[in-house]
C-alpha cells in the first residue's frame, strides 16, 4: 500500500516532520508502522493490505501520543482515507482523546464526537463506537469509520447521518463545551456547512 511507503518516506504535518519505521505483521499481509518525531513514538498503525477478494485493506491506529495527536490527527486521518479504497476500514483508538471519549460515553452519535467529526469530513460516512471492545486483543476502545462502496450508497448513509444530526439538535441540551462543540457540528451537518470529501478512486 502506497500509505506505507509514504509514511516511510516521512510526512510534514503543521511544519514537522514525522517519520515511519516498518516492521513485519502476524502475518504476510499485515505491516505495523510506528511514526516518530526525534526518536520519540507518536503513534502506532497497523496496516492490513487485504487477502483475496474476502477481506479487503484496513488501517488501525492507536497507542497514540495525546500531547501531539491534535496537531496532525486531520492531516493523518486524511492521508489515510485517500489511500483506502471503496469499502475499506479505519479504525482509531481514542482512550487518550478526552473530548471524544466524554462525547461517546454521553451517547452522542459518534460523528458528533471530535475525532468522528474528522472522520466523517473526510468520507467515512460509516461509524461505530466499539467502546466496549470484544476479547483481549483487540486493545482499547475505537472508532470504525468505513469509505461508502459508491455514490449511491454514500448518499444514503449522508443522509442519514443528517437525519441524525437533526434529532440529536432536537433533543435535550447540555451545559458545557463538549455539548456546545457537538451542536455546532450537529448545525453545520444540517445546514450544509459540511459535505464529506468524495476522492475519486473512492465512490
Amino acid at each position: 500500500m502506497e500509505l506505507v511507503e509514504a509514511l516511510i518516506n516521512g510526512i510534514e504535518v503543521n511544519g514537522v516532520r514525522v517519520r515511519g519505521v516498518m516492521r513485519n505483521g502476524r502475518f504476510r499481509e499485515e505491516v505495523n508502522v510506528n511514526l516518530y518525531l526525534s526518536g520519540s513514538r507518536l503513534l502506532s498503525l497497523k496496516v492490513f493490505l487485504g487477502r483475496g477478494p474476502y477481506y479487503g485493506p484496513w488501517v488501525e491506529v492507536f497507542n497514540v501520543d495525546e500531547s501531539v495527536w491534535g496537531l496532525m490527527d486531520e492531516h493523518l486521518i486524511n492521508m489515510i482515507a485517500r489511500h483506502l479504497g471503496p469499502g475499506n476500514v479505519l479504525y482509531v483508538e481514542y482512550l487518550t482523546d478526552r473530548e471524544t471519549r466524554v462525547q461517546l460515553q454521553r451517547g452522542y452519535p459518534p460523528f458528533l464526537s471530535r475525532l468522528g467529526y474528522i472522520m466523517v469530513k473526510v468520507g467515512f460516512t460509516w461509524l461505530k463506537d466499539w467502546y466496549y471492545p470484544e476479547g483481549w486483543l483487540e486493545g482499547g476502545p475505537k472508532l470504525e469509520g468505513q469509505l461508502p462502496l459508491n455514490n449511491l450508497e454514500a448518499e444514503v448513509q449522508w443522509g442519514k447521518v443528517r437525519k441524525e444530526a437533526w434529532g440529536f439538535l432536537k433533543g435535550s441540551g447540555g451545559v458545557d463545551e463538549y455539548w456546545a462543540r457537538a451542536v455546532e457540528r450537529a448545525r453545520a451537518i444540517v445546514e450544509g456547512r459540511v459535505v464529506p470529501i468524495q476522492y475519486g478512486g473512492a465512490y
